[in-house]
């Protein structure tokens, strides 16, 4: 079977932590794709977890229900259900890892979140299972056949990938790329979101939960990553130039030990060739923007 999708996605490795949260000497992880613990030193108290962003591994062609298999990272456990299927006209890779939590409303507060009603987080293994198998009696003719994308204008191929790349003792990173490709186009589509939540609640961190909530300090980081993008697409920055920078400000963001880094999508806010912009506002120039009782001031500025 073919491989999909030969690594379109590049997943960013970053840190993300919260305040209050207690150290730990070590930290066991493990990888999604492997089934051995590998003893990681937790230097910092956190856990960067380094996966594809796309799936590469090839499924037996006999293989219909997928796998799902349980997994520790940051001693937190997690279970990972992956599903591939392909054939001549169509194919499609489903690959999540979602934690598995004691309070199960918070367990299903990110769930939910994370599957944004595609799926019912509540049985989510035989929806998987019962949608594969559907695959296999629709494409009968071609199951396990190698993908052609320019044979067919019918064609179409899919891939869903949700990873943590980060954990830390109260909070939790995650990455969604999602990956589209239909016959005759003269590109893929896709989109990678970055998603923090609290473990104790199971909300998102956001915006509100970062910046201080004047108009000012939102104008101030909005002008600076704009400043930023035009940096990037290699644009000279003219300060004379009238546009309405709060386009920046998309709540796709994550944080490091020592920076916040914005993510955008194709075609947000610049050309498609210019990819997927990432626009990093360092620690030190952020601190008079931050909310002083937020998560991020508390984890930077009063560990």
């Amino acid at each position: 079977m073919k491989k999909l999708l030969n690594g379109l996605f590049a997943l960013a490795i970053a840190c993300v932590g919260c305040a209050d949260n207690p150290s730990a000497e070590n930290t066991e992880t493990v990888p999604a794709e492997n089934v051995e613990k590998e003893i990681v030193a937790d230097i910092d108290s956190s856990v960067a977890v380094k996966t594809d962003s796309i799936v590469e591994e090839e499924v037996a062609l006999d293989r219909k229900s997928g796998e799902v298999r349980d997994t520790l990272i940051g001693g937190i456990k997690f279970i990972n259900y992956k599903f591939h299927f392909t054939s001549k006209d169509f194919e499609k890779a489903i690959n999540f890892t979602l934690p598995m939590l004691d309070n199960a409303s918070v367990q299903d507060e990110i769930w939910e979140t994370m599957l944004k009603d595609s799926y019912e987080s509540k049985d989510l293994e035989r929806n998987l299972e019962d949608e594969f198998a559907n695959y296999w009696n629709e494409y009968s003719e071609t199951a396990g056949q190698e993908a052609k994308p320019y044979d067919s204008e019918e064609f179409y191929s899919m891939s869903w990938n949700i990873n943590p790349f980060f954990v830390d003792g109260g909070c939790v990173a995650f990455n969604s790329a999602v990956w589209e490709m239909s016959g005759g186009a003269m590109h893929p589509e896709w989109d990678e979101s970055s998603y923090v939540f609290d473990l104790s609640t199971g909300k998102t961190i956001s915006e509100d939960d970062v910046f201080d909530n004047s108009n000012e300090s939102r104008t101030a980081i909005a002008t600076k990553l704009y400043s930023l993008l035009k940096a990037y697409l290699k644009e000279e920055d003219d300060e004379t130039e009238d546009v309405d920078v709060s386009m920046m400000l998309n709540g796709n963001f994550y944080f490091t030990k020592d920076e916040l880094i914005y993510r955008y999508a194709p075609y947000e806010v610049a050309y498609y060739a210019a990819g997927e912009p990432e626009l990093s506002l360092t620690k030190d120039w952020l601190k008079p923007y931050l909310k002083v009782d937020g998560v991020l001031y508390k984890y930077w500025f009063k560990n």
